[in-house]
Formats: C-alpha cells, structure tokens, sequence
C-alpha cells in the first residue's frame, strides 16, 4: 500500500438496507462511503470513490475489499424504553440489559450497541428513526409498524404487572364495564400502556369507543381521583396498588383485563427483512440462556396471529 493511506477497520452498517465499508481516507481526505447492495452486489462502488481508491490501491484490491464487506458483523443501534425511567441511571439500566444484547450478538454475530430511550423520547424516536430496533411499549410499536413502516421483532412475556385493573368505589351500583362506559376515567397518562389498553378492553367488551378520560401524570393517583369522586371509575397496571386499595376498603375492583404484553421489540423501516427474520430466530432461542434474567420480561414472542390480534386490540 502507498504512503499517505490509512485503512482503518471496516465497518459494515446495515442499518439502510445497503452494506456500507468505510475505505478510510486518501491524502487527507475522506473517500466516499462504497454501498454495497445486498440485492445487486456487483461489487460496484461510486465512481468518485472508485476512482480515489484505485488511483492509490487499484482496482484489484478495491475488489478484495469489496467482496469481503458481508463477512464482517453488522453493529445495530438498541434504543430501549422499558424499564427506562429518571429514576436510574442510564448505566444502571444497561447493566440490566447487559447479558440481553451481549448473547444476542453472539448468535446473529452482529454487534448491538445499547440506547436509554425515555418515554417523552420515544415520539421523536419513533418518527426520526433514530434507531435499529426499539424495545417500547406494544401499542406505541403497533403504531409505529402501521403508520411508519417499522417491523415488529417480537411481543414480550411480562412476569407482572401486565393486566389493567378498573377500580370503583365500594358503593359504585357499576356491576360491568357497560355501567361505567359514560362516567369520567382516571387514566395514568393519555399515551401509557394502562390507557392504551383499557380503551381496547371498552371498546371489545362493552362497545365503547371513546370513553371520557382524566389524565393524571402519576399512576399512584388514580385511586386517589376514585376515592375522592373525581372520577367513576379508575385504571391501572400495578396490581399491589390494587390490592392495598381493596384490601383497605377504599375501593373495589370492577374489572380485570387479560394478560397483555407490555412491550414489543421492533425493526427500524430501513432494516432488511432478511436481518429481521434472524433477529427473531436468535430472541426465540434466548429464551434457552439467562439473558432474560433480571429482566421484566421472561421472553419474547411472535406469531402472525399474534401480531394480528394485537392489532385489532390496540386500533
């Protein structure tokens, strides 16, 4: 090789749907990336690439390089939301999701580099496809499949704390979900998965589309607006909440909702589905390690029916 090249470690990023080998610079300056189609791969790069690299290393070893870009792992963006919050540290949380990505980079062989995604974060996320894959809430992944093109990886199976429970005063005459279907609800939050899926358990059981809704910021006080009778009736995903309320004989519980998933994995729009589909493959197999050790969730699922009904639920 010439003086005056650096050729540094290549890198493969396959987050475009392209293959992109950085080939480092020539005299100082920075050669254009070589895009490599998965689909085409003649092993073609731009010609003002082309023409910089093979003045300094010709063509013969432009092709070598070229034609050993696949072999090289990909690295993938992880942007993760679920059991994010302020009240850790962004350290703290990757170490919880440390043994996760870590074995599922030894069984794709890709690297995946991990992201804390807040939740007042996740819109913006979402829409400037910020990253690879996102591990957020199930309703805001389904969206976001439907309206932006992302690929749904896989639902997770929650150990607690994924069911909604509607909330009555003790002297409520409401016997069903139908008798609470016009009164105001506390709900924790417009956009959070308590609310998301409540207004899918109104509208399959008891035909309500758009039910009256009171947002709080803080899910401790939605039995709080129940009790005191600002609202009829409340929601909420944490069962000891519910439990301490009844068993105190403040309020009682109208409802209970189905096991939901809480959280989905998905695919950024620009990821191939080629990579998605061994994405998925790997995540099934995890469920054989202790990657999900320490985790909320104990594993993670997919099926078309599952998919579909998931979308029928949250519409």
């Amino acid at each position: 090789m010439q003086q005056g090249f650096l050729w540094p470690a290549p890198v493969v990023d396959r987050r475009f749907g392209v293959d992109k080998l950085c080939t480092g610079y020539v005299q100082d300056q920075r050669c254009d990336m070589v895009n490599i189609h998965r689909t085409v791969n003649k092993g073609q790069a731009p010609a003002s690439c082309r023409r910089s690299v093979a003045w300094r290393v010709g063509l013969g070893g432009l092709a070598s390089v070229v034609l050993a870009a696949n072999a090289w792992a990909a690295e993938f963006r992880f942007g993760i939301n679920a059991e994010v919050s302020y009240k850790e540290s962004a350290a703290e949380v990757r170490e919880h999701y440390a043994a996760f990505l870590q074995e599922l980079g030894r069984l794709t062989g890709h690297k995946f580099t991990f992201y804390p995604v807040y939740s007042d974060k996740v819109p913006q996320a979402v829409a400037n496809k910020d990253y690879d894959f996102l591990l957020i809430h199930t309703h805001a992944a389904i969206s976001a499949e439907k309206e932006q093109g992302y690929q749904v990886v896989g639902f997770t199976q929650d150990r607690k704390n994924d069911q909604v429970f509607f909330l009555v005063r003790p002297e409520s005459p409401a016997k069903a979900l139908k008798d609470v279907a016009t009164v105001k609800m506390g709900v924790p939050g417009l956009q959070s998965w308590a609310t998301a899926t409540a207004r899918g358990v109104l509208r399959r059981d008891a035909g309500v589309a758009q039910p009256t809704l009171v947002a709080t910021r803080y899910q401790e006080a939605v039995p709080l607006m129940v009790e005191l009778g600002t609202v009829g009736v409340g929601v909420t995903r944490a069962k000891k909440l519910a439990d301490d309320m009844v068993e105190k004989k403040k309020l009682r519980v109208l409802h209970v909702s189905p096991s939901m998933p809480l959280n989905a994995v998905i695919a950024s729009p620009g990821v191939p589905a080629g990579e998605v589909t061994e994405v998925r493959a790997a995540v099934a197999k995890l469920t054989q390690s202790r990657a999900f050790d320490g985790l909320a969730f104990k594993s993670l699922t997919y099926s078309a029916e599952q998919s579909k009904a998931l979308h029928d639920f949250y519409q």
